[in-house]
């Protein structure tokens, strides 16, 4: 019997992957953003928190790492059972950790974030808030409507059956994010995430790759997609001075190592599609490509109210706030576990089959 597409071109390499950038988000949110920005107490390790400032660059790893799955999970699909993946994926999850999260921050008083109003949680629950004039529950939320925005396109794709057209689409969308560099225009960045367009093309280039071979056309808009992944890396790290400043290495991401890590996520991707790097299936990396997404969702806000708990009851004072931070990842994974085996595992087919019929 011939393998599915999502079945033969499945890389173990890349649910490792997806641990790795979890644990950078978080990582990002307990020892530099979080203590920055004064929602919770200051580690005193500053090697730990150089390393840290570097973890939002998770997001983008995510990002090409969606482009590789959408397109996998694209290939020979129905609009229905396209669909039907992508809300079993994202909505039992989703609204269990983002309920969760606002009974952590209604229950601790001195959460640095609350609900407005219970408007704001169930505009929340469509996963879109902004469209109806709110606030993510969660900051960590941005990106899946950045996500979705990507689905819906994918979506409106497979619907008038141009997939096999997708090569040209993905050129056009890196011409779009080259435009929205040079001039940004906010309805082009909110209706066609621009900004974001290089990661997702990039992964789904590479997924057509690992399909069916390198192409002109594929080498041309791979080499775009890292061109135009660097230069906003170098946009969101803010400016430079001068060459003197360039060269100075201190606290918080530096353009040149943003800029490193960014080829190295081409590099490492391509070694995974082209075979360079071989793993096999293993249950820890299954695990780590399942904790992922509940990880993702409940650590950011929930973990700040925990930790500002820790804090006020001596906790952190008494064993160190780096400890007391490590301690609160693990929290966090065991809770991703648990919505994992039952949430995701129990409820996530049923949707699918619901939705797909």
């Amino acid at each position: 019997m011939k393998e599915s597409a999502s079945h033969s071109h499945h890389q173990p390499a890349l649910d490792w992957l997806r641990g790795l950038a979890a644990l950078a988000v978080v990582m990002f949110h307990y020892f530099y953003k979080g203590p920055k920005e004064g929602w919770v107490q200051e580690n005193q390790h500053p090697i730990l928190e150089t390393v840290a400032s570097y973890g939002y660059l998770g997001v983008h790893l995510f990002f090409m790492i969606s482009g590789y799955v959408i397109m996998m999970t694209a290939q020979n699909s129905s609009l229905r059972r396209f669909v039907a993946s992508r809300v079993a994926r994202l909505i039992p999850a989703f609204w269990i950790c983002m309920t969760l999260t606002v009974i952590i921050e209604l229950l601790v008083p001195s959460s640095p974030f609350k609900p407005a109003s219970w408007a704001q949680y169930v505009a929340n629950l469509t996963m879109l808030p902004k469209a109806f004039g709110q606030e993510p529950i969660d900051g960590a939320y941005w990106s899946l409507a950045v996500e979705i925005n990507f689905y819906a396109w994918i979506a409106l794709i497979i619907a008038v059956g141009q997939l096999k057209r997708i090569e040209t689409f993905l050129v056009l969308w890196l011409g779009l994010s080259l435009v929205n560099f040079l001039r940004p225009m906010y309805p082009v960045e909110v209706f066609t995430s621009a900004h974001w367009a290089p990661l997702f093309s990039a992964g789904a280039f590479f997924f057509l790759v690992r399909h069916s071979g390198w192409t002109p056309l594929r080498r041309f808009g791979m080499f775009a997609a890292l061109v135009l992944a660097c230069l906003y890396a170098w946009r969101e790290t803010g400016p430079v001075a001068d060459v003197a400043q360039l060269m100075r290495f201190g606290k918080g991401p530096h353009h040149l190592i943003v800029q490193g890590i960014m080829v190295l996520y081409f590099l490492l991707f391509a070694a995974v599609t082209m075979g360079w790097i071989r793993m096999e299936n293993s249950k820890w990396g299954d695990l780590s490509g399942r904790l992922t997404y509940p990880l993702y969702l409940v650590h950011q806000n929930a973990g700040y109210a925990v930790l500002g708990v820790m804090t006020a009851t001596g906790v952190a004072a008494s064993g160190g706030m780096t400890l007391v931070s490590i301690g609160v990842i693990a929290l966090a994974l065991l809770v991703a576990w648990l919505v994992n085996v039952h949430v995701e595992q129990r409820w996530s087919p049923k949707v699918r089959r619901w939705i797909a019929g």
